[in-house]
């Protein structure tokens, strides 16, 4: 017997436009709500600190999106293979696929503590952090490596649930984090004066509880997350969840590092302005955290289309998996489109949420709003939900490649280019950030033309 439908209408059935954006419409308000408690670390930890602080968390912030990044990326093989059974209507291959998932997770948030506790003062030594933020910027990523066992198994509960063609319940428990982060950030940084290492306990407790949240509720809507470790104690189940885990890992290892290597691009880009002396540095941190939420849409579309085509192709519906694509093309580029101009036009005050700041330093953060967050946008748009086809589709090399050329043929690359022999300085670093997408976009397009002909071909 299917679970498929028990919660969640069928992404298999209706129209797939009209499916696709009421699948989306929560996942782009869940990525809002996570990003909420990132955005609110640096407004109270700049009003409450001061501009050290805001280097530290804006430094900081350029590892832990990485950490992120990994952690989302592995479970996109979740999404995928469970996504798969769901389309195939295979309860049991479910249950094992998101079994895996879980190893995968733990073994992640091990890996990621190991390092992340080991390493975070070289790490920041190198990339350049002013000795007035280093130990701060150190202890914030001490302390979110510590709890990233939190950040991992909520991503895997809500990959899960996507891939089930539910997407209210990820908005659910994003928002219950986010508004557990908000609290905790004012009673930690503002109340307690634990300053920038307050706001790394805050996200680690808020992300904690949304895990628990996230698999009570898997667990409570969906028979296939229930009697996990019951159904390991059979050796054949247990052999069959390890060939369930090589498909999450065929998907999430190369989506991990493909997620890794564009983050580690900004990091580089990070590096690259602090060189530029600390008000550059936080002028760039604080535009970087405003222009990522032109692309909050895209993560949330991207993760539908990851969804939708996986069960697609599980259920045999080729044509039904490159509507999904190419809607989700559209949507997201309307959307991102719609953001980029709210936030040309309210740039100033954006930059102000951050607290007072000379007035050189909100000259710098405009314009990187103004460089970074234009019509590139649409290419940024295009790349993402074109690469979650692909990841879907069984070609996740190719958005490893992708990534491969925006971050360091393109944003690395290009930076160094423009900023040292063609003496462009940190301008040449946001115009290259503003280039990375175009070429990967296009690749994209290739890739789904390509994949339509060999399949839809009658």
């Amino acid at each position: 017997m299917s679970n498929t439908t028990e919660h969640a209408p069928s992404l298999l059935e209706g129209s797939a436009p009209k499916r696709l954006a009421a699948f989306s419409a929560p996942l782009v308000a869940a990525n809002l709500f996570q990003y909420v408690y990132q955005f609110v670390d640096m407004g109270v930890v700049g009003n409450v600190v001061g501009e050290s602080g805001l280097v530290a968390v804006s430094n900081a912030s350029a590892i832990v999106f990485i950490i992120n990044a990994i952690a989302i990326g592995l479970m996109a093989g979740c999404t995928v293979a469970v996504g798969n059974r769901v389309g195939a209507r295979d309860e049991a291959g479910q249950r094992r696929a998101f079994t895996a998932s879980l190893g995968v997770a733990l073994l992640g948030a091990a890996a990621t503590t190991l390092a992340g506790t080991a390493l975070a003062h070289p790490v920041f030594s190198l990339m350049g952090v002013p000795g007035a933020s280093l130990d701060q910027t150190a202890a914030y990523l001490e302390v979110i490596s510590l709890g990233a066992i939190g950040l991992f198994l909520l991503n895997a509960a809500c990959a899960f649930l996507r891939a089930q063609g539910d997407s209210v319940g990820p908005l659910a428990i994003m928002a219950f984090s986010a508004v557990a982060n908000v609290a905790l950030d004012l009673v930690l940084i503002a109340g307690a004066g634990l300053g920038v290492v307050g706001a790394a306990v805050a996200t680690v407790a808020a992300q904690g509880a949304g895990a628990v949240f996230a698999l009570w509720l898997a667990r409570r809507r969906y028979s296939s997350a229930r009697s996990l470790l019951r159904s390991m104690r059979d050796v054949r189940e247990r052999e069959k969840a390890l060939a369930a885990g090589q498909d999450v890992l065929r998907v999430g290892a190369p989506m991990a590092v493909q997620q890794a290597v564009i983050n580690l691009s900004y990091v580089f880009v990070t590096a690259w302005l602090n060189s530029y002396g600390p008000t550059i540095a936080a002028a760039s941190g604080v535009g970087l955290k405003i222009s990522t939420i032109a692309g909050l849409p895209c993560w949330g579309i991207g993760q539908a289309v990851s969804a939708a085509v996986s069960q697609s192709i599980g259920a045999r519906m080729p044509k039904r998996a490159v509507t999904f694509a190419r809607s989700g093309c559209l949507m997201a580029v309307a959307v991102t489109v719609c953001i980029q101009i709210v936030i040309q036009l309210s740039a100033e005050w954006l930059v102000s949420f951050f607290g007072e700041s000379s007035r050189e330093l909100t000259e710098a953060a405009v314009l990187y709003l103004r460089i970074t967050c234009s019509v590139n946008g649409i290419f940024y748009a295009a790349m993402y939900a074109l690469d979650s086809f692909a990841l879907a589709s069984g070609a996740p090399k190719l958005a490893l490649a992708n990534s491969l050329i925006d971050a360091f043929a393109v944003r690395a690359g290009l930076a160094w280019l423009l900023s040292v022999p063609l003496g462009f300085g940190f301008i040449g670093v946001y115009a290259a950030q503003a280039a990375a997408p175009v070429l990967p976009a296009l690749i994209g397009f290739v890739y789904l033309r390509l994949w339509t002909r060999r399949n839809l071909t009658t």
